[in-house]
């Protein structure tokens, strides 16, 4: 009983102090001036965030437009200017067989002198040369290029020559 008896006099205690904070909120009047500014306030605050949601739709639709014209203008680009039609030959002077281009090192120079390398002709992809770090045009990266290779005995490339 002792329990119902504390509940009840907390209960008798919470209202009594609920009662004073509503007399006291009850004698406070805000003026009319604050009242009406912070009406103002929410209503300018309210259009401004309005805008806000309207301009973020918009924002996926003006990023898809400017991607497609971007592109469209690229696409144009290519039309209009396409890329040179030049191959990778020397200006003007054919490579003869007394003349032919010096064998450039695939691996360090020590390896090169460790067995008796020997000679081949091949084609390789003008993409295979890219990615040794020679410039390559685009529009003959799927081609294939003519090159001679010195090859260890267990078929490894050393170095390699391009003949066209």
């Amino acid at each position: 009983m002792n329990t119902l008896q504390d509940a009840s006099n907390t209960d008798a205690v919470l209202d009594q102090q609920f009662n004073l904070l509503r007399k006291d909120l009850q004698e406070l009047n805000t003026p009319a001036s604050t009242e009406q500014a912070l009406l103002l306030a929410f209503a300018k605050q309210q259009v401004k965030n309005k805008k806000q949601a309207r301009n973020k739709g918009l924002r996926p639709w003006l990023a898809g437009l400017l991607t497609l014209s971007g592109s469209f203008g690229l696409v144009m680009l290519t039309v209009l200017f396409p890329a040179s039609q030049h191959q990778l030959a020397p200006d003007s002077i054919t490579v003869s067989n007394t003349e032919l281009p010096p064998f450039v090192a695939l691996v360090p120079l020590e390896r090169l002198h460790e067995g008796t390398p020997h000679m081949m002709e091949t084609e390789v992809p003008a993409a295979w040369l890219a990615s040794l770090g020679m410039p390559v045009s685009p529009e003959i990266a799927g081609d294939m290029v003519q090159a001679q290779m010195l090859v260890a005995a267990d078929g490894e490339p050393l170095a390699m020559r391009l003949l066209k």
